[in-house]
C-alpha cells in the first residue's frame, strides 16, 4: 500500500514538473491584475488581438500563440519573443471559456519592446495525465506580421482556429474585429486608454508554401 502510494506521489510530481515546464516560458493572455500602461511612461508597446476557436469543447490541453521578434540581432530577437498561453477549462471537462462568443474567443493583450515581431505558430499541449505521455505540436503554416513601437497600443486581430480542421479544411483564417475586441477589453481593463489602439486595416495573414 505504501509502495503504491508513493509511486502515485512521485508520478504526480513529475506531471506537475512537467506542466511548469511546458507554460514557463508563456505568458498569460490578459493580465488578471490591472494593467498600467500609459503611452506618456510606457517603455514598452502594447498589443491586443484575439483568437476564436470553433467549438466549445477543447482539443488540448493548452495553446500557446507564438510572438516571435524580427530583429536582425538574433539574440534581441530571441530576447523579445514570448508566448501567449491559452487554456481552456478542465474541472470537469475540457470546454473553452474565452471573454466572447459564448466562450469560443479568447483576448489578449501584452507588453513587448520596440521592434518588428509575427505570429507566426500556435503550440498545441496535450496532457494525458501519465508523464511519460505528455506532448506538443507546433503548427506554423501562416504568419501575422506587425510592429510594436513604444508607448503605442496595437490591435494585431483576429486569429480563427479551426482545431477540428479535416485534410481539406482551412486550418488558420484571420479577421479584423477591431470595435468587438477593443470594446470587450475595456470592461476587463478599464485603466488603459484603448481608444488610442492602431488599427491598421490591410493587415492581413500570410500562409507559407
Amino acid at each position: 500500500m505504501k509502495n503504491k502510494l508513493f509511486k502515485i506521489i512521485i508520478l504526480s510530481i513529475i506531471l506537475f514538473s512537467t506542466i511548469v515546464l511546458v507554460q514557463s516560458c508563456a505568458v498569460s493572455a490578459v493580465s488578471s491584475e490591472p494593467m498600467k500602461f500609459n503611452k506618456e511612461t510606457a517603455k514598452n508597446g502594447l498589443i491586443i488581438g484575439s483568437i476564436t476557436f470553433p467549438k466549445e469543447k477543447a482539443r488540448f490541453n493548452g495553446y500557446f500563440i507564438s510572438v516571435k521578434g524580427k530583429d536582425s540581432d538574433e539574440k534581441i530577437a530571441k530576447k523579445n519573443s514570448t508566448e501567449i498561453q491559452i487554456s481552456p477549462e478542465q474541472i470537469w471537462k475540457m470546454k473553452h471559456k474565452g471573454q466572447l462568443n459564448n466562450g469560443l474567443t479568447y483576448l489578449f493583450a501584452i507588453e513587448r519592446p520596440e521592434g518588428k515581431y509575427e505570429i507566426s505558430s500556435i503550440r498545441l499541449f496535450t496532457n494525458s495525465g501519465i508523464a511519460a505521455l505528455q506532448r506538443t505540436n507546433n503548427l506554423s503554416s501562416f504568419s501575422i506580421p506587425f510592429d510594436v513601437n513604444k508607448g503605442e497600443i496595437t490591435y494585431v486581430g483576429n486569429i480563427i482556429f479551426n482545431e477540428y480542421a479535416g485534410e481539406n479544411d482551412i486550418l488558420f483564417s484571420y479577421e479584423n474585429n477591431y470595435e468587438r475586441d477593443i470594446n470587450a477589453i475595456k470592461i476587463i481593463q478599464p485603466t488603459v486608454d484603448w481608444s488610442k489602439a492602431i488599427n491598421d486595416l490591410d493587415r492581413k495573414i500570410e500562409y507559407s508554401k
